[in-house]
């Protein structure tokens, strides 16, 4: 046998050859940096956030809070909110802030 199969359907070249894993599920389109050295999540994430040009959410998977992450967010109109996670793992849902009228 040829070993076990790597589950990567989608990795993300974040600088300097550093890669988060990409998926796109019912929720939205998740990244996975854990496990990668600063800045490399901040990195990850933002380039991400770059791509999405509707209302699409993206759902993040850290090992810790990325408070550098929310002024970042803020500063190019978007927001982070804490949701349900197994233990170990911080999880937030990243949403586009519609224009105010």
């Amino acid at each position: 046998m040829s070993g076990p199969a790597k589950a990567d359907p989608g990795p993300a070249d974040c600088s300097h050859g550093v890669q988060a894993t990409r998926w796109v599920d019912a929720d939205g389109v998740h990244i996975d940096v854990r496990g990668l050295a600063a800045p490399a999540p901040l990195v990850a994430i933002l380039a991400l956030v770059a791509t999405i040009g509707d209302a699409t959410a993206v759902i993040v998977h850290h090992e810790r809070d990325p408070k550098i992450l929310y002024p970042e967010l803020a500063e190019i109109g978007w927001k982070a909110e804490r949701i349900d996670a197994p233990p170990g793992e911080v999880r937030l849902k990243l949403t586009a802030v519609a224009a105010e009228s």
